[in-house]
């Protein structure tokens, strides 16, 4: 009789133990899905809704200033929602062609993060949108004429070289002639040509910090 009832004790022992990992596994799993599904939707959203990016560069002064934290929509924003003016985020070589591609280059963009800066697959840059497809750009006496017309914003700073290239120039199906706001310095479509609209990854609509800049990059 202890025997049988020392063996009925043991099911019941190991019946309790396993039923306690079971738990301890359930909260892990409760507590992984708490933190991996606001994750995976920032993901999705960073890659589809939003962008926010920090300007790396002097060529938008006096628009935009290295340092400036940049909020960018990309709810359907595409070549044929671009305008003229524009201030955008954009694929510095590459192009998004499709939900895989994008999807390649928002796990590159994790990945980077734990690269050496020199080391990164993918770099952006931040330009404003002079012309779309069709125009005709023409670069003379240090002004920017479009379609013929004088360009006179009052974000251009400095007088605009023309740098490489040949002019007048017809912004080619598909393409779009950027240029930075400093003129003098900025790399832009002047030096290596029209970028594809399909690497374009946001148009600038706040800038998020420093506090004493919040507000539309006017």
């Amino acid at each position: 009789m202890r025997r049988r009832a020392h063996l009925g004790f043991l099911p019941g022992r190991e019946h309790m133990a396993l039923s306690g990992r079971q738990k301890v596994i359930r909260e892990i799993i409760g507590w992984l899905m708490v933190v991996l599904i606001p994750l995976v939707m920032v993901f999705f959203l960073n890659m589809k809704v939003f962008a926010i990016s920090v300007v790396d560069q002097y060529s938008m002064n006096n628009t935009l200033y290295k340092g400036d934290l940049v909020f960018y929509n990309r709810i359907n924003y595409n070549i044929n929602t671009i305008e003229r003016g524009d201030i955008i985020l954009f694929l510095d070589g590459k192009i998004k062609d499709g939900f895989i591609s994008e999807l390649s280059i928002k796990i590159q963009d994790l990945l980077d993060n734990f690269r050496p800066e020199t080391q990164r697959v993918n770099t952006r840059l931040v330009k404003r949108v002079i012309g779309l497809p069709g125009d005709v750009i023409d670069i003379r006496d240090g002004e920017v004429y479009i379609n013929g017309v004088k360009e006179t914003g009052d974000y251009v700073h400095g007088v605009t070289p023309p740098f490489s290239g040949e002019y007048p120039l017809t912004v080619p199906p598909g393409k779009l002639f950027v240029m930075g706001d400093n003129r003098e310095i900025s790399k832009d479509s002047r030096s290596y040509g029209c970028i594809d609209a399909r690497s374009v990854e946001g148009k600038a609509v706040l800038i998020l910090w420093p506090l004493s800049r919040i507000g539309k990059p006017d």
